[in-house]
C-alpha cells in the first residue's frame, strides 16, 4: 500500500465498520450484505450508480445453473438465485425473469462438455437435443448439423439497472451511507492503528476494514499487487427482428453458442422491444480510463454477420448499441479474497464477463471476510495464491 500520509482528526470522515469501494453490483451487494448484519458501511462511487462506464448496465444479464466454466459456481449460483429472490421481497421490485436457456455448439466443445459436467454433479434438471430438435424448438435458429444443444429450465434474466437501483435503495433503508460521484485516490492503513483510511478528492474517510470492488479500475486501485488482470472492450447489439413475435420472451429463449473461435449470447425482448446479441470476449484490450465507448460499423458487422447466419429473422435494423468492460483473469475465474498483506482489506475482482448473476452471493462473501477474514462459501478456486502475488 502507498505510503500513509499525514491525516488530521478534522479530515476523517465518520468512522464506519466498512468501507466498500466501488458502487457496481458487487459493492453494492456487499453494502446491503453488511447493512442486513447491522454493520455500518459506506458506499464511495466515483459515478452515478448506474453508469455505463464500467461493466453492470445494458438491461439484462443471464443468470443459469448449468455452468460449463466449472461445477464449482454453481453453489454460488443457487444461492445468489435466493438472495435475489429475497431482495425482491423485500423491496415489492421485479427483478428476475425466468426463461430458460438453450446452450448451443459442438458435444466436444468447452460449452456443452462443461454445462453438462456441471448438471451431473449438481443434479440440475436438463434436456440434451440435437440439431433436428433444435430447428423444430426453436425455429429462429439456424444451426448446422454438427451442432447439439442443452435446454436448462431454470435459467432466466436479471434486469440489471434495476438491481443496482434495488440495492442501492435497499442498503440505504438499513443505513448504508452512499456516496456517488466521489473518486477515490487511495486506500491505506490508517495512522492510529488497525484500520484503513479512504482518501478521495472530497474527504478522507475511516473504517476497520475495507471492501474493493472497482471493475476495471481494480488492478489501478491495487497496484501494489500488480493483479494479473487484463481489461477488454466488448460490444452489445439491439435488433429491431424481421419476425417480432418470434422474439417475444414466451417465444424465444436466452442462448449461449460456441462456434469454431468465437462465443456468442443472446436474449429475448426484455426492457426494450429489441433483440439483444452480443460477443462473448474476443473484444480488444483497453484500460478503464482509455477505451473508445461507441458503437462502431466494426461492432454492427460482427454481430450483424452472426445473426444472418445463425438468427436470420433477427437480423434487423440497428435500434442501438452499447459498450461494456470485461476484466479478465488469466484463468477467467473470479478473486474473492484477502489482501495477501493486509488482511483487513477484502478484493472482489477479476469477474471476465460472466460475474453480475453472482452479485448478490459475493456481497455476502466479502461481508464475511471484510469482518471475520473468513467465509463459509466455498470461494477456494478464487483465491489470490494461485497468481502468486
Amino acid at each position: 500500500m502507498a505510503k500513509t500520509p499525514k491525516i488530521s482528526a478534522k479530515n476523517i470522515g465518520e468512522s464506519v465498520d466498512v468501507i466498500v469501494v466501488g458502487g457496481g453490483a458487487m459493492g453494492l451487494s456487499t453494502a446491503w450484505a453488511l447493512a442486513k448484519r447491522g454493520a455500518s458501511v459506506r458506499v464511495i462511487e466515483q459515478f452515478a450508480i448506474g453508469h455505463e462506464l464500467g461493466s453492470s448496465h445494458g438491461y439484462s444479464r443471464i443468470i443459469r445453473r448449468a455452468y460449463f466454466e466449472h461445477p464449482d459456481y454453481v453453489p454460488l449460483v443457487d444461492r445468489a438465485y435466493a438472495l435475489w429472490r429475497e431482495l425482491e421481497r423485500v423491496s415489492g421490485e421485479s427483478l428476475l425473469k425466468i426463461t430458460g436457456i438453450v446452450e448451443m455448439g459442438s458435444p466436444e466443445g468447452s460449452l456443452l462438455k462443461g454445462s453438462l459436467l456441471s448438471c451431473a454433479q449438481h443434479h440440475i434438471p436438463h434436456e440434451r437435443l440435437g440439431p433436428v430438435e433444435i430447428r423444430k424448438r426453436f425455429p429462429q435458429f439456424k444451426v448446422p448439423d454438427w451442432m447439439a444443444g442443452v435446454w436448462q429450465k431454470e435459467a432466466g434474466i436479471l434486469a440489471v439497472e434495476r438491481c443496482l437501483f434495488t440495492l442501492r435503495q435497499e442498503s440505504r433503508r438499513l443505513g448504508a451511507m452512499i456516496h456517488e460521484e466521489e473518486e477515490v485516490l487511495a486506500v491505506e492503513h490508517d495512522a492510529f492503528g488497525s484500520g484503513v483510511s479512504v482518501r478521495t478528492r472530497i474527504a478522507t474517510y475511516h473504517a476497520k476494514s475495507a471492501v474493493i470492488s472497482a471493475g476495471p479500475w481494480a488492478a489501478k486501485m491495487l497496484a501494489d499487487l500488480q493483479l494479473p488482470l487484463v481489461v477488454s472492450r466488448q460490444a452489445m447489439g439491439f435488433y429491431r427482428p424481421l419476425k417480432r413475435d418470434w422474439f417475444e420472451p414466451a417465444a424465444f429463449p436466452l442462448f449461449l453458442m460456441e462456434l469454431p473461435g468465437h462465443n456468442f449470447y443472446g436474449f429475448p425482448f426484455f426492457g426494450i422491444d429489441a433483440l439483444k446479441v452480443a460477443h462473448h470476449h474476443g473484444g480488444r484490450m483497453v484500460t478503464a480510463d482509455n477505451v473508445d465507448r461507441s458503437f462502431n460499423a466494426e461492432d454492427d458487422r460482427l454481430l450483424r454477420d452472426y445473426l444472418e447466419a445463425h438468427i436470420p429473422q433477427g437480423a434487423g435494423p440497428l435500434v442501438m448499441g452499447k459498450v461494456c468492460l470485461y476484466t479478465n483473469t488469466p484463468d477467467m475465474d473470479f478473486i474473492l479474497d484477502v489482501h495477501p498483506r493486509h488482511k483487513n482489506i477484502a478484493i472482489a475482482a477479476g469477474f471476465s464477463g460472466h460475474g453480475f448473476k453472482f452479485a448478490t452471493t459475493v456481497g455476502e462473501v466479502m461481508a464475511d471476510l471484510a469482518t471475520s477474514g473468513k467465509t463459509n462459501h466455498p470461494i477456494g478456486r478464487f483465491k489470490l495464491s494461485r497468481f502468486k502475488v
